[in-house]
């Protein structure tokens, strides 16, 4: 397990021990299946959610694409371009498998990558080698030079971008959040102090960035701290859906600190939250679980060429993986409403 010292507080003047403590805490397992957003107690008041009426919100998402992973002719930057050329061409061409609501893909909003971009954060894995193409070339673009993809990107950052974890350097981490600051992203993120998180609106749906995973630790970059203040001044007790990713799974417990799912857990529990993203797996297939009743997918298709497509509407979360340019993989339709 990796260890660091939580040094900034949760809220106020307590210490993150005796926040954990005081709130009151109940440890719990991942959970199987289930349906997204039961009605919840917020504030005293039982409530029913739903997105609204002027809901239709489409986007991409994969993680762990790790440029600089392996130098081969069968590399795995060869297989992010097929990934990317399949993002490009499949909206306005391929038709959702069973989607309620029928018709095209359409043009995503965005593309999450949910943590790992590179694999050691480095300058050449971030920016292109001499011969093969970085994350950034490939992903972002610069400058006058035109991204391979053509929607624009919500990156996290994942342990592989952090000196001390996996990286050996955090180049390629604090490029990321180069990026946030310059407004690089549409849609007018709400930016946290220290410019690595970042949160959003498409249409009603609230998306916030937690980059590495929900702490109040170093490494994590007070991600908590973020989570806590932007939830309170921009979705509040309005019943708005909220989507968070991060790079950490709920599988492998080994990468969270002591008590700290629980205080996430907690944080989020009266909010709205109809999805929670992650990768890190490395899995070969797109999947889905709940954890603690909230629905999550895990996107980490290293070594493949697929990625995961999301489309909410008003009472209605699709998800499902992207096959080829042809087909899908496995799907899932949820609804919102309760």
């Amino acid at each position: 397990m990796k260890k660091y010292n939580s040094t900034i507080n949760y809220k106020g003047n307590l210490s993150r021990r005796q926040f954990i403590k005081t709130a009151g805490l109940t440890a719990g397992a991942a959970l199987m299946g289930g349906n997204i957003c039961n009605a919840k107690v917020y504030k005293g008041k039982t409530r029913k959610f739903t997105t609204g009426s002027d809901c239709n919100v489409t986007f991409f998402a994969v993680a762990d694409t790790h440029y600089g992973r392996y130098q081969t002719p069968l590399n795995n930057e060869r297989l992010n371009k097929t990934t990317i050329d399949k993002m490009n061409y499949i909206p306005g061409s391929l038709a959702y498998p069973q989607e309620p609501d029928g018709g095209i893909v359409a043009e995503p909003r965005g593309v999450l990558v949910v943590g790992d971009v590179v694999n050691s954060g480095t300058i050449a894995q971030w920016s292109g080698f001499d011969t093969v193409d970085g994350f950034e070339d490939d992903y972002c673009g610069s400058d006058n030079t035109p991204a391979r993809l053509k929607w624009p990107v919500y990156e996290a950052f994942g342990n592989h971008e952090v000196q001390g974890l996996n990286a050996s350097t955090n180049y390629a981490r604090d490029q990321i959040r180069d990026r946030t600051l310059a407004g690089k992203r549409p849609a007018g993120a709400n930016i946290s102090a220290n410019g690595y998180h970042y949160s959003w609106d498409w249409d009603t749906v609230h998306f916030v960035n937690l980059n590495l995973y929900p702490s109040a630790g170093t490494y994590a970059q007070d991600s908590f701290g973020f989570l806590v203040s932007d939830l309170a001044n921009h979705v509040g007790n309005s019943g708005r859906p909220v989507i968070l990713y991060h790079h950490y799974d709920f599988i492998m417990p080994e990468w969270w600190q002591e008590g700290e799912m629980d205080a996430y857990y907690e944080e989020i529990k009266d909010y709205n939250i109809i999805a929670i993203i992650h990768g890190h797996r490395h899995i070969t297939s797109f999947e889905s679980s709940t954890w603690r009743g909230i629905n999550t997918f895990d996107v980490g298709l290293c070594g493949t060429d697929k990625f995961a497509v999301f489309r909410i509407t008003k009472n209605r979360l699709f998800a499902a993986e992207c096959l080829t340019e042809t087909s899908w993989g496995m799907t899932y339709i949820k609804t919102i409403t309760t």
